[in-house]
């Protein structure tokens, strides 16, 4: 079922641009460092209202606008909690590299009275976008107090992490910063990854958005993520977004641990040919 939804929300991006012509309404713009950016309104295929943070042409984040408002619109977000789901325990310390528009931020708040997500955001005119356009402060109309679990650190990720040494691990490193559709380098490297290792609790997870093919040529970019994080990690599992046509470029989540898990439809890419390690 969710491989269904999956490809049906990539399709309808597929077509985004002619929808868009006619469905597209302007709430924001702000310059910001990835280029010009702006809060749009639109409907998706069923006619749900969709807030989207678009960076530079490309959709970054997104949020409902009605009564689903704290729901999850991207599926590879909804791969992000079921990774957290295989733990089998409930995570109090989330840090979300790339803040967005907060979606999954607000999203882990919104469905547990205890977690604490940390969110490093490069930007601050991204973060003011989030606080100002999608909806944060329904939160706090849901349960008093509540935005104040989302705490805010403008800076690079990577210094982030090199900076909280000796500071409280977290339970869950999410990693979603991205230029465009390439992951931060500095994040992808065997140094990086190191760095995260370091910065979870034990038994902790790591889970990151690829946008890769699963098979083929288009297949190097998971493929080098994967390798890298198995010279850190002792289990390596990707989580597909669909795999209806896995020589094609799509969302994966790749999620790393030293504990067994069993997410729902992970697997061990172990397929040839395999990756490089990335290095700084």
């Amino acid at each position: 079922m969710l491989a269904r939804i999956a490809r049906a929300f990539v399709d309808w991006l597929g077509n985004a641009g002619a929808r868009l012509l006619h469905d597209r309404v302007v709430v924001a713009s702000a310059d910001t460092m990835f280029g010009p950016t702006q809060v749009v309104d639109v409907h998706d295929a069923s006619g749900a209202p969709i807030r989207v943070l678009e960076v530079d042409g490309t959709w970054q984040s997104a949020t409902y606008l009605d009564d689903s408002w704290c729901e999850l619109v991207f599926p590879y977000h909804r791969l992000f909690a079921r990774a957290m789901e295989s733990m089998g325990r409930r995570p109090r310390r989330v840090l979300m590299l790339g803040g967005g528009g907060y979606a999954f931020p607000k999203y882990l708040v919104a469905h547990d009275p205890d977690v604490r997500v940390d969110v490093v955001e490069v930007d601050p005119a991204v973060s003011r976008l989030a606080r100002d356009y999608f909806l944060l402060d329904r939160l706090d109309q849901m349960s008093p107090g509540s935005s104040s679990r989302v705490g805010t650190v403008n800076m690079d990720g990577r210094a982030f992490l090199e900076g909280s040494a000796g500071h409280a691990r977290y339970d869950v490193i999410a990693n979603d910063c991205f230029g465009a559709l390439l992951p931060t380098r500095s994040l992808a490297t065997l140094e990086g990854a190191r760095i995260a290792k370091g910065r979870l609790a034990q038994d902790g997870i790591y889970v990151a958005n690829v946008v890769s093919a699963l098979e083929g040529e288009r297949s190097r970019l998971l493929r080098d993520v994967t390798r890298t994080l198995r010279e850190v990690f002792s289990h390596v599992y990707v989580i597909p977004c669909s795999t209806d046509e896995p020589d094609v470029e799509d969302n994966n989540v790749v999620v790393a641990s030293d504990a067994p898990l069993a997410p729902e439809g992970a697997f061990e890419l172990s397929c040839g040919p395999a990756g490089d390690v990335l290095r700084d």
